[in-house]
């Protein structure tokens, strides 16, 4: 994208600060139209060809006195490309103007710039952040607004509103429930949903310890520590805590009184404490996603943002439901390819063959492996448990040297 920015020699510096500032977190390019021989009603049209036009008005830019037929073209223009002013100060143009985007330079003129220009970029698929009450740290937006930067904390609700409230100066807001999760595959979901071509708020949520992450143009909120336990609703401790889907609470019979909306346009929903789950509440967690990953391949978008509550559905059918669990293992190692997640679907179908391997499902193990012989290279193997070592004893059980 490129955007114009018409000023004067009162204005440069000005135009020069938030030229940096939407190239850097933005990669806004800028082309700078100073002009002091001419008002700008006659000027501004040398920088139309750009994606946007930002007017910086001062007594030299619109000097007076007021002559209505001179902007003529500005008032009459039709929004191709969009045109927006700034008042550095006391000047003489026609009230009609701040009709358009118009912004006092005593207010937080840069952020207002970078919120009108971030909406006319593409947007990133992510979560419209719902409204929470908590307290937020001043620095957070000059640490991860201003700039692209990196935040810890500990408190899920402040994360959350800093993301509702910072949520228009991104392309993206990503939420990513970290809590008992490998970092290798944390880092694989990250780059997916924050790539490189655009500016994303990630925040990463539950993490066990902060991950080192390299700069980009990405902000990070990582907020570290389990999810506390807690609560007496059995059927909502089935699902994945830092973030899962209301309708499948409801089909488990959860009431979600007790939980935080995360995201009202796609129902999701997070806990700030997490009940302890019963062997019932697992197995229907277990059948729903199985029923719910049966056709990914027709509506794939619609069964991705339930591949966090995998993992658990998995511990609990690979040791007491065998046939639904290496199907659901199966079905999400799939999807994640297809979705473009690749180190994620090597890893299940490792998981998968080694849970075959030790029930001696041969079907299973060869489908797996056949996968993986084209996925992987053949020092990519498996990680498999230890045997367990082999002890001699004597006649009397007792260890041998």
């Amino acid at each position: 994208m490129q955007l114009s920015i018409c000023c004067s020699s009162r204005t440069a510096a000005i135009a020069a600060r938030l030229a940096a500032r939407l190239e850097r977190n933005l990669e806004i390019q800028t082309l700078m139209v100073e002009e002091e021989a001419a008002p700008v009603s006659e000027t501004w049209e040398e920088g139309a060809a750009s994606d946007a036009v930002l007017i910086l008005l001062d007594r030299l830019t619109a000097p007076p006195p007021l002559r209505r037929e001179a902007w003529t073209g500005l008032i009459e223009h039709d929004g191709t490309p969009p045109v927006a002013f700034v008042r550095w100060e006391d000047c003489a143009y026609p009230k009609l103007l701040e009709r358009r985007p118009f912004f006092d330079a005593a207010g937080p003129l840069d952020r207002a710039v970078e919120v009108w220009l971030a909406g006319m970029l593409p947007a990133h698929s992510g979560i419209d952040p719902a409204p929470v009450s908590a307290s937020i740290p001043d620095d957070w937006w000059s640490r991860a607004v201003d700039e692209p930067g990196q935040l810890e904390t500990t408190d899920i609700d402040a994360a959350q509103s800093f993301a509702h409230l910072a949520r228009k100066h991104f392309q993206a807001v990503v939420w990513i429930g970290c809590a008992g999760r490998e970092q290798a595959l944390i880092r694989a979901e990250l780059d997916w949903r924050a790539p490189r071509e655009c500016r994303v708020l990630a925040v990463l949520a539950h993490v066990d310890k902060p991950l080192k992450l390299p700069p980009s143009r990405h902000s990070y909120i990582q907020v570290v520590g389990p999810v506390p336990e807690g609560g007496d609703n059995g059927a909502l401790g089935a699902c994945y805590a830092p973030v899962f889907p209301g309708s499948l609470a409801i089909e488990l019979g959860a009431d979600l009184a007790q939980a935080v909306p995360l995201d009202n346009a796609a129902s999701l929903y997070r806990l700030r404490a997490a009940p302890a789950s019963n062997m019932e509440t697992r197995q229907l967690h277990l059948e729903a996603l199985q029923r719910r990953f049966q056709h990914w391949r027709q509506r794939p978008d619609l069964v991705l943002p339930l591949v966090a509550e995998v993992p658990a559905a998995l511990v609990h059918g690979f040791e007491f439901d065998w046939p639904r669990a290496s199907e659901l293992c199966r079905r999400t190692a799939f999807l994640l390819l297809g979705a473009g997640r690749r180190r994620e679907g090597i890893r299940l179908f490792h998981k998968l063959l080694v849970e075959a391997e030790e029930r001696g499902d041969s079907v299973i193990a060869g489908e797996a492996r056949h996968e993986l012989s084209w996925l992987t290279s053949e020092d990519d193997q498996p990680l498999r448990n230890a045997p367990a070592p082999v002890v001699q004893l004597d006649l009397f059980g007792n260890p041998v040297a």
